[in-house]
C-alpha cells in the first residue's frame, strides 16, 4: 500500500469518527485530525485565492501541531483531557482557546478561555475559531473576532495542495 493512499485512508477513518458527536468531543480524536492536516493548504476568501498558504506541521515528538497562517502561528496540544490552541496573533496578543465538547458533527470549534498581552478587555482579539471539515481535501475556517461588545467574522476555504 503506497504512503499517499495510507494517508487518505487514515484521514477518511478520522472523518468518519468525527461524524459521531461524542467522538468529536474527544480531544484525542480532534488532535489526531489536526495531525492528518499536515502539509500545505491554499487559502481562499471572498472567491479569491490568497497569496499565502496554510501549513500544518506535526512536531515535538508528535505532541503538537503547528498551524502557520501567513505570518501568524497557532499551536495545538493536549492539556489533560482538553485540546488547547494558543494563537500568536498579528495584533500582538495570544489568545488560548479550548475545543468545545458539544460541537456539531464535522465541526471543531475552539473558544477563548484566556489571553495574554491585551491591555484592555475591549481590545480586538480572537474569540472563537471554527473548522468545518468537508472532505479530506477541503475545510472551511471561520475566525470570530471580539471588538468591544461586537463580533466580526472572517471566513476562509482551505484546499489541500
Amino acid at each position: 500500500m503506497n504512503r499517499e493512499w495510507k494517508k487518505w485512508l487514515k484521514l477518511g477513518l478520522l472523518l468518519l469518527s468525527i461524524q459521531v458527536p461524542a467522538a468529536l468531543g474527544n480531544s484525542q480524536t480532534a488532535f489526531d485530525t489536526f495531525k492528518v492536516f499536515q502539509g500545505k493548504w491554499a487559502i481562499q476568501s471572498a472567491g479569491k485565492v490568497l497569496p499565502i498558504q496554510m501549513t500544518y506541521v506535526v512536531g515535538s515528538n508528535a505532541s503538537i501541531v503547528t498551524e502557520q497562517f501567513g505570518r501568524e502561528l497557532s499551536v495545538f496540544y493536549r492539556d489533560g483531557s482538553d485540546l488547547v490552541m494558543t494563537h500568536f496573533c498579528n495584533v500582538g496578543n495570544q489568545p488560548r482557546l479550548r475545543l468545545k465538547e458539544a460541537s456539531p458533527p464535522g465541526v471543531l470549534e475552539f473558544e477563548m478561555f484566556d489571553i495574554t498581552n491585551v491591555k484592555d478587555a475591549d481590545a480586538p482579539h480572537v474569540q472563537r475559531i471554527i473548522y468545518r471539515v468537508t472532505s479530506e481535501k477541503k475545510m472551511d475556517l471561520e475566525i470570530i473576532w471580539k471588538k468591544g461588545h461586537a463580533e466580526e467574522s472572517e471566513k476562509y476555504t482551505l484546499t489541500r495542495i
